[in-house]
């Protein structure tokens, strides 16, 4: 088990870079600069307000703004893009812009408002008013964009990006909120990764498998990356095992659970994992939140997990 952890905990600054982003083939290039949110740049030689140094923390991307002083800040407070001064003015005021105009709509799916969101934000954030990002080099095309609790790794060449920018930067984000929700001060996920993925991949209003075709695959088998199967239409069902509990207990129901899995993270006492590889601190919030299946009867983990396709398959 021991060994089993510490592959897990090695696995976090990997973990959301496991997702299934498919990025189109064409470039948008048509935006306006003139649209793009309006801010000023600093530098955190004069502000104090450098990058966050703590990589444990931080994508395997955004850490490439470790040493970065530049930042642009949104008039609003809300967004700083940190960078090069290599990249251009537009990258910056793009990328800016994106986390601005997204950030309102993915708490809505969490039933927060912006300022809920900073009160809930986990202790480990070293900004809480602000989300992070960095114009990241090593993020290729084909990811375009990567995220952790304390920031957000974006790809720098905005005449590279795909048409589909708002839906990655919006799945994105979702990670970026669930990991700030469900986090107190550990140094890893929490989340299994079935649950963070089909969380994700239903805000941002990607693929989804249909409740007849459970069968084709277990999602709940795939608490972590280390038990993902090859098959990428396992996303689609990750999204399916999350909407399941979505439907039948709301959206307001999903953001408490992740505050309880906080909760636990803050009061400690349930550190590890489970020998099928959840942490302790997701399995005794599941129980604890009072989660009902379809037919409004009661839903522990184990019930979920033992009985999915049982449910699904008597749920259309």
């Amino acid at each position: 088990m021991k060994m089993r952890a510490g592959l897990l905990i090695g696995l976090f600054s990997v973990l959301l870079g496991g997702c299934k982003v498919t990025v189109s083939e064409s470039y948008d290039v048509s935006a306006d600069p003139h649209t793009f949110t309006p801010g000023l740049y600093l530098d955190a030689r004069d502000t104090g307000e450098y990058f966050p140094a703590s990589s444990w923390n931080l994508s395997q991307h955004s850490d490439d703004c470790i040493d970065e002083t530049l930042y642009f800040e949104t008039d609003s407070g809300r967004v700083r893009i940190y960078g090069s001064p290599a990249f251009s003015d537009i990258d910056f005021r793009a990328a800016a812009t994106e986390l601005e105009h997204s950030i309102d709509s993915v708490l809505s799916r969490f039933q927060l408002r912006w300022w809920e969101f900073v009160a809930d934000r986990s202790a480990a954030a070293p900004y809480p008013r602000q989300i992070l990002g960095c114009l990241s080099p090593t993020v290729s095309r084909t990811e375009f964009a990567d995220a952790s609790i304390s920031a957000i790794g974006i790809l720098p060449h905005y005449s590279q990006w795909p048409y589909d920018t708002g839906r990655i930067i919006t799945h994105q984000l979702t990670h970026f909120v669930q990991e700030n929700l469900s986090r107190y001060h550990s140094r890893y996920s929490l989340l299994p990764y079935w649950f963070a993925e089909g969380q994700a991949s239903v805000v941002a209003g990607e693929n989804e498998a249909s409740a007849y075709q459970h069968y084709d695959y277990d999602p709940l088998e795939d608490a972590t990356l280390l038990d993902a199967g090859p098959e990428d239409y396992r996303f689609s069902h990750y999204a399916l095992a999350y909407r399941y509990l979505e439907e039948a207990n709301g959206k307001l129901a999903m953001t408490i659970l992740l505050d309880l899995i906080q909760l636990l993270d803050w009061e400690g006492g349930f550190d590890g994992f489970t020998g099928t590889g959840e942490t302790w601190a997701f399995v005794e919030a599941f129980n604890a939140a009072g989660l009902v299946d379809h037919l409004n009867q009661p839903l522990t983990w184990q019930r979920y997990k033992a009985d999915y396709h049982y449910l699904l398959s008597h749920s259309y």
